[in-house]
């Protein structure tokens, strides 16, 4: 019983990548170019941020947007803040769904186990990953893991609606990551001080 369970699991998982390799990339960032920082403000509220920068034909734009791992007492957030006006984030929820995470790495022809979000979206375009702490299946701990071997780009796969409906076509991004090798002593004490906080 536990080896079909496991080969279901198995298939599920392998259509699903394949749905996410299939999406045609509609928009591309970078995240990292600034570094990566840790930033402790108070015993149960910490951050890991960095700057997003929206790619056009693979140039730089003038669009700016921030990337926001934080964790508080009771909760864990992954925020991709990209909407239309950065520095004003929309804190009104549109619409909940689902998300496939991958990271990819040079010199490799196969992303990394994917993890599973749910996913707020707001009404500015911005969404995010949210967990209530204490869940034993964390999504945080899932990412942070995922930036720790240093993969050279992030795919997102977005769904909207609280279902992942595998075969139904997801809204696809692309994040190239810079800095990581040199951020990975903020990672890793970002992801000291977000566990000791939330325990």
């Amino acid at each position: 019983m536990n080896y079909v369970f496991g080969q279901r699991t198995k298939i599920v998982s392998a259509l699903l990548g394949v749905l996410a390799a299939s999406q045609a990339y509609s928009q591309n960032f970078e995240a990292g170019r600034s570094g990566w920082q840790l930033e402790r403000l108070s015993e149960n509220f910490v951050l890991l941020r960095t700057d997003i920068t929206a790619l056009t034909n693979g140039n730089r734009s003038s669009r700016q947007g921030l990337l926001i791992f934080a964790c508080e007492l009771g909760g864990r957030r992954i925020r991709f803040q990209i909407g239309s006006i950065p520095n004003n984030p929309s804190i009104y929820v549109s619409s909940q769904g689902r998300a496939i995470v991958r990271g990819w790495f040079q010199n490799q022809s196969k992303p990394s186990l994917p993890v599973y979000p749910a996913v707020q979206f707001f009404e500015d375009g911005s969404f995010e990953f949210k967990e209530t702490a204490g869940f034993s299946d964390s999504i945080m701990k899932g990412m942070l893991g995922l930036l720790r071997k240093l993969p050279s780009r992030l795919e997102v796969v977005l769904f909207k609606g609280t279902e992942t409906q595998a075969f139904r076509r997801g809204d696809a991004m692309e994040f190239s990551l810079q800095g990581l090798d040199r951020s990975l002593g903020d990672i890793y004490g970002f992801e000291g001080l977000c566990f000791h906080s939330n325990n």
